[in-house]
């Protein structure tokens, strides 16, 4: 099934949908007339609209071709890996490492380029099963963690294209 639909429109080209009473981009509100018609259902929440969107969790601003994360998203990442590395204890739970590199691997959809940064966090993780046993960290592991975090702290996101003239018609 499909779960979410993306369209571009004209700023100001907008249509009243009469059931949620409100108006929407002409392209949004004749799918949602489709779907009525279809039986699909859909609700008033999901029908968001704008010139920067959030996708799971993402800024996705689609006339600067860019994808970011949130300021404060950002910063409870960095804070968190930061935390993480710099801890006195020395030892985390295969749980928080799995955490860690859950949230991690997350932001690598606005940050594809800092990849190698779970390279040891990977290799800590291997072959381990139980949960709440302690691993520790290495200097390794460490130099990579906070390597993550400068280069998030200094990255704006991605920009989709490395040409911004780029014209659909032309090219």
């Amino acid at each position: 099934y499909v779960d979410d639909c993306y369209s571009v429109g004209i700023v100001g080209d907008m249509e009243w949908y009469e059931p949620y009473h409100v108006f929407f981009p002409t392209n949004q509100t004749r799918l949602l007339y489709l779907w009525d018609y279809l039986g699909i259902p859909h609700k008033l929440k999901k029908q968001v609209w704008g010139e920067v969107l959030i996708i799971i969790g993402f800024l996705v601003d689609p006339n600067k071709l860019t994808a970011t994360l949130p300021a404060e998203a950002k910063a409870d990442l960095v804070e968190h890996v930061r935390d993480f590395a710099l801890t006195p204890r020395r030892r985390r739970s295969l749980h928080e490492f799995e955490q860690l590199a859950g949230w991690m691997n997350w932001a690598l959809n606005v940050y594809p380029l800092f990849k190698p940064a779970l390279c040891n966090l990977y290799v800590k993780m291997s072959g381990k099963s139980r949960a709440h046993a302690t691993i520790n960290l290495n200097k390794p592991l460490i130099e990579e963690l906070l390597w993550f975090v400068e280069h998030v702290e200094a990255s704006s996101g991605m920009l989709f294209f490395a040409n911004i003239d780029w014209n659909p018609f032309t090219e």
